[in-house]
């Protein structure tokens, strides 16, 4: 294994020197005029425009700076400032201690809901007491109305001042630094905190005892607080871009997994030196957080790819587009790098080579959300019209069938209803078929014994049976008397049926 680089910090107990005015960085957001010291940010925090050099070489004195706070704490320095406000070196008036308190901005202050929001995140982060977690111990309000939080002080330097100073981080340390990160944010997501904005300007490099630095994660939740600003534009995420999960970046609510994205942008640019993804415009770096796929660190390290081995697994599957395909928490993420490393007897890292590790499984997220081209455009406008013809052919024949079937089954149904032919009516017309019988049928009446036969059956006299018309509509169906029981009376003969007469059945 190489030997991994030595992080030179100040000497025990010296304060770090005051900077020169020379060698501050002052920028100034175009849009809203709002101006940052002493960062790295690229982009305006609240509308996401690109960050200019200041006029002025730097900002005027700090009127804290030299004040009393709360009859306890000696604004010493400024140490800091960001999007959130500002970070100074403090001496407890009565325990002697140096520690930092961070100020919430004072245009951000003037909100009185961010300030409240301010505690609140504040209070919700020091009730995580972890090693690697910043220690906050006192709250409290400047007479300007901004609130402030109370902080250990911590001597050494930022990840973000390491990778400036010496480029790729080789795997050994990489791996020790990254631990400490995951212990921090598991003990804070155990605690329900989501850290939301890390980057390797929150995670701080403290110097100990031993060669290697303890690592501190700062500014838990405070993120969502500024997101909540009226400053922020509408339609910005509040947060740095470069470490922003896809999820966040679409503005959707986040869960612990967005930190596990952020940790792995945090190791691609460790190992390679580099963040994956960058674009000229904020909203340009989050659309390829949306769209495009991490290139592989094997693919820019070279030769260098050996060292890092099946760590790049590790890395892609934080780096994964779909929250549930990267690792579910953050022990499986540990339980992962464990799997792949193993220390050496003199202190250092073996990582195993790529091959030996488990395949990871492809996100298709990238892909189903890439930009088509003009190719695939086209192919499927063509497709989606061969689709169309065949679901309108589809309902054309369907409509057809449909139509069919409905008149067949009306057809049969008036077939049913269609009573049968009946006896031939005087003239040729044909008599209407009787309906069906009642339920309680009429039996006939016995003939006479030695009677003359009956007449022959004629559409002039039928004294037994008479022929029923068929009712007007609307008309109950007639009903035939019961006949009566002895046999029947003896009628008049009917009278002589002449040519053109009309017959009525029913007369009597």
């Amino acid at each position: 294994m190489s030997q991994t680089t030595i992080v030179q910090f100040p000497g025990q107990g010296a304060a770090p020197a005051p900077a020169s005015v020379e060698a501050l960085r002052v920028w100034r957001c175009p849009s809203c005029a709002q101006t940052f010291a002493r960062v790295d940010a690229r982009f305006c925090p609240f509308d996401g425009q690109r960050l200019v050099p200041a006029i002025e070489v730097a900002p005027p004195q700090d009127p804290l700076v030299g004040s009393l706070v709360d009859d306890r704490y000696e604004i010493l320095a400024v140490l800091g400032e960001g999007g959130m406000g500002t970070v100074y070196r403090v001496r407890h008036r009565h325990l002697g201690r140096t520690l930092a308190l961070k100020a919430l901005r004072r245009d951000l202050a003037r909100e009185s809901d961010l300030a409240e929001r301010f505690l609140r995140e504040a209070r919700a982060a020091a009730l995580v007491v972890h090693p690697n977690v910043v220690a906050i111990m006192d709250f409290g309000q400047l007479p300007s109305g901004q609130p402030y939080f109370v902080m250990e002080y911590l001597e050494g330097s930022t990840l973000a001042e390491l990778l400036r100073a010496g480029g790729p981080v080789p795997a050994g340390r990489a791996v020790h630094i990254v631990r400490q990160v995951a212990e921090a944010l598991a003990a804070a997501h155990a605690a329900g905190i989501v850290h939301r904005d890390l980057k390797p300007d929150n995670v701080f490099l403290a110097r100990a005892a031993e060669d290697r630095p303890v690592v501190k994660v700062l500014d838990f939740g405070l993120a969502r607080v500024a997101g909540a600003s009226r400053l922020t534009q509408a339609g910005t995420v509040f947060g740095t871009p470069h470490y922003m999960s896809p999820e966040q970046a679409m503005g959707e609510a986040v869960d612990h997994r967005a930190d596990i994205y952020a940790l792995g942008i945090v190791m691609y640019e460790m190992f390679t030196g580099r963040v994956p993804f960058e674009a000229d415009s904020y909203m340009g770096v989050l659309t390829k957080h949306l769209y495009v796929a991490p290139t592989p660190p094997s693919e820019l390290l070279g030769e260098g790819a050996r060292e890092l081995g099946a760590l790049e697994a590790v890395v892609l599957t934080c780096l994964e587009k779909r929250p549930a395909q990267r690792f579910a928490d953050l022990g499986e993420f540990l339980a992962a790098i464990a799997a792949v490393v193993r220390p050496t007897t003199d202190g250092g890292v073996e990582v195993r080579a790529r091959g030996e590790s488990a395949a990871r499984p492809r996100s298709l997220l990238a892909d189903e959300l890439e930009v088509p081209t003009l190719e695939e455009v086209r192919a499927r406008e063509a497709g989606q019209r061969v689709a169309r013809r065949r679901r309108s052919l589809r309902a054309a024949v369907g409509s057809v069938v449909g139509v069919a079937g409905v008149g067949a089954l009306v057809a049969w149904g008036l077939g049913a209803r269609r009573p049968a032919p009946g006896p031939a009516l005087a003239g040729g017309s044909a008599l209407p078929a009787p309906e069906s019988a009642p339920s309680a049928r009429v039996a006939p009446a016995p003939l006479p014994s030695g009677g003359p036969p009956p007449p022959p059956f004629s559409a002039a006299a039928a004294p037994d049976r008479p022929v029923r018309r068929p009712p007007p509509p609307g008309a109950g169906r007639p009903r035939l008397p019961p006949a009566p029981a002895g046999p029947p009376p003896a009628q008049a003969p009917p009278p002589p049926v002449t040519g053109g007469d009309i017959i009525d059945p029913w007369a009597k």
